[in-house]
């Protein structure tokens, strides 16, 4: 079937008559009637999006790879699937699976997202993967050149866009409940400690290399990332911290509390990002906290706009009346590897957004829906049930049985506002962006890092580069 598969997109995109489309098709399914999904990256989050891939009950998890399968972050999965083929390598699972899986589920760091998923996708499989899309502007734009030339069924894991925030927030736009031409105010904000703050900002140096556990594949861990040597400080999550490998607060919630917003008024790329309220800043790490500015230019009934992002566990946005100030939502995962309590005593991580008319709506994260101030929540106009859930949606859609809810045609260049708002903090300075251009106006250092950090890709990992 995979054989086939692969003749036909080389055969259709030799002529040009293979059109773009955001779904699989019906022949991708095993004859038990199940998608035979691969997995990269199968331990912490990875194995709870296994697990949510099983309970659908039309997955067979037909591969692993991780490059640690030795830690016992992999104990779980691999006792589950004891006969499943198991790599530390992407690219030797894609060669000795071939014919033999549907798709591709990549939950590795954000920095290792772009090779498995370009590797896969060119191979005409259809591909999961975590958030944030990508680790640089340029891996963002070269994924969305590639779901359109291969015409696979792609799907970011902002949960949420599979359920009751996507479906209301959808219905009130479409329907005016939200007027989009009176937005005044837009802001996301997340307050809970995070894993770099145990330093206190305090880093002036890339850690000291060590010695490496047995059983990591290091040169496959690091992909076309700049060459560090190994160190305890980079893995196990820990890479989210540094701006050679994450993305930081930004890639790891703003996708879930930015993502309708930014799809549903339509806000696209900004044409200026500016960073104020620093603390400890420093060129390897994210700092403490920062509030970032997004600023758009209007398109259609929207006026332009100023999406306002607020991090670090004091500094929080300046409240509309009306908006609640409640408890931890039980339905918003805490916030894995924080400093201190996971959970922000002041704030839930969520959205407001204001209107020249004196609305005010207010949403928590992943899948929270939106409250108005001054309106009892079972007074709020209905909107459509809740379909499939992410992970059974990107399924169907493999199938050729529904459209994926967060393909990449979305999902990127929501995470290129993400990675514009990293080289802002890299760099502790804002710059004008030419959306159209899709370059940084009249400043190098910031315009380079659309790339990456120097160094990337590595060498012997720059053929991910070409679609």
């Amino acid at each position: 079937m995979q054989v086939n598969r692969r003749s036909f997109l080389v055969s259709a995109l030799a002529a040009g008559t293979f059109p773009y489309i955001s779904v699989g098709d019906a022949s991708r399914v095993a004859p038990d009637g199940k998608v035979r999904l691969a997995c990269v990256g199968i331990g912490n989050q990875a194995w709870h999006d296994i697990q949510q891939f099983e309970k659908s009950g039309i997955a067979h998890i037909a591969a692993l790879c991780d490059t640690d399968l030795e830690g016992k972050q992999c104990a779980a999965a691999l006792k589950r699937y004891p006969d499943v083929p198991r790599f530390t390598d992407f690219r030797k699972m894609l060669d000795a699976m071939d014919g033999k899986i549907d798709a591709v589920a990549v939950m590795n760091p954000d920095f290792s997202h772009f090779p498995a998923l370009m590797a896969a996708m060119k191979r005409g499989l259809s591909v999961f993967t975590e958030k944030p899309l990508a680790h640089t502007f340029e891996e963002c734009e070269l994924l969305m050149a590639a779901e359109k030339k291969y015409g696979v069924a792609t799907q970011m894991g902002n949960q949420g866009h599979s359920e009751g925030n996507y479906y209301q927030f959808k219905e009130y736009v479409e329907k005016g409940v939200i007027d989009v031409s009176k937005l005044s105010r837009l802001c996301a904000h997340m307050n809970s400690g995070r894993r770099w703050h145990k330093w206190n900002g305090k880093v002036s140096k890339f850690p000291e290399g060590e010695t490496m556990p047995a059983g990591i594949d290091w040169d496959t861990w690091l992909g076309t990332a700049t060459f560090h040597a190994y160190s305890k400080d980079y893995v196990q999550g820990e890479w989210r911290s540094w701006f050679d490998f994450g993305n930081g607060a930004l890639g790891d919630w703003g996708a879930h509390t930015m993502d309708t917003m930014h799809r549903f008024f339509e806000l696209g790329l900004p044409t200026e990002v500016s960073i104020k309220d620093v603390t400890g800043w420093n060129p390897f790490v994210f700092p403490m906290q920062d509030t970032l500015l997004f600023k758009f230019a209007a398109k259609g009934k929207r006026p332009a706009c100023t999406l306002e992002w607020y991090e670090g566990v004091k500094n929080l946005p300046k409240l509309p009346k009306g908006h609640k100030s409640a408890e931890w939502d039980d339905s918003i995962p805490q916030a894995g590897g924080a400093s201190g309590s996971a959970k922000s005593k002041s704030l839930n991580p969520g959205k407001f957004f204001e209107l020249s008319n004196g609305e005010v709506w207010f949403g928590g994260s992943h899948g929270s829906t939106l409250d108005k101030a001054g309106v009892d929540k079972k007074d709020l106009p209905s909107w459509p049930k809740s379909g499939s859930n992410h992970y059974k949606n990107f399924l169907l859609a493999v199938m050729g049985k529904e459209k994926t809810r967060s393909p990449f045609s979305v999902t990127g260049p929501l995470s290129e506002v993400f990675c514009l708002g990293c080289i802002a903090q890299r760099l502790n300075r804002g710059f004008k962006f030419d959306p159209v251009k899709k370059v940084i106006v009249g400043d190098s250092e910031a315009n380079a890092l659309l790339k990456g950090s120097k160094g990337t890709p590595r060498k012997g990992w720059e053929e991910f580069y070409k679609v």
